[in-house]
């Protein structure tokens, strides 16, 4: 993967900071956004892809140890911590965390995009892939929570755009009904349609940015959707 088709998330409630290695970030090459606090993050991550994130210690709300630790779970980001916190013990718990690397504050711009190359060529590493006889088609990966191209793009989904996805997916070719998507994207058929729109926009845009193909879903007036392209689902 390129460096312009990496997206960076820095999570800073330093304004004048955040903005500074976001316009840094974006002068070498790099997609990047921000978010000022734990809680907005992991709203903006339900909307916008991420392959690496920038973590400051001391934010408001849930501090960066434990949003490093929710993070590290999820298993598909590379993660950087940046801290005024020197202490030995924090460098360790925030390792421990999850961090990949960690860095005391102020920091060096341009030793933190090398450290930012480093941890995303160790990523790529790891990245799932699939077998050459089984690229065919749009393939849905569960273990990896990911969405496969034919020509073996992957690109990473939310729990939501799991559930949305895999329920046209299984019914290939077939329309879904508009009832089926709403329980299957918010656990009630008696949701706002207009929601899974919404869903189906944004897995659009992304499906444009990060695999370079439209997302071959079709609206099918007044019933509901359907996936009009070959597709199979991998399961666990």
């Amino acid at each position: 993967m390129r460096d312009e088709e990496l997206t960076i998330a820095i999570v800073e409630d330093e304004d004048e900071l955040r903005c500074n290695i976001t316009s840094f970030l974006q002068g070498r090459g790099y997609r990047c956004w921000g978010a000022t606090s734990a809680e907005e993050l992991y709203r903006c991550l339900l909307v916008q892809q991420a392959d690496l994130l920038l973590v400051d210690i001391n934010l408001p709300g849930e501090d960066g140890f434990s949003l490093l630790s929710h993070l590290a779970t999820a298993g598909h980001y590379g993660l950087i911590a940046m801290t005024a916190r020197s202490e030995l013990a924090d460098r360790i718990r925030g390792l421990e965390s999850g961090a990949d690397m960690y860095f005391v504050k102020p920091v060096d711009l341009y030793e933190l995009e090398a450290a930012i190359r480093a941890v995303l060529r160790r990523g790529a590493q790891h990245r799932p892939r699939l077998p050459e006889k089984e690229r065919q088609g749009w393939v849905l990966d569960y273990a990896h929570s990911c969405l496969f191209a034919p020509d073996s793009k992957a690109m990473q989904l939310t729990s939501r755009e799991l559930a949305f996805l895999s329920c046209l997916m299984a019914a290939c070719g077939r329309t879904v009904l508009k009832e089926t998507l709403q329980g299957a994207c918010s656990g009630s058929s008696n949701d706002d349609f207009h929601r899974v729109e919404t869903l189906l926009y944004r897995l659009r845009k992304k499906s444009e940015q990060e695999l370079g193909q439209n997302l071959p879903v079709r609206a099918v007036f007044g019933k509901g959707m359907m996936f009009t392209d070959n597709a199979r689902l991998k399961e666990p």
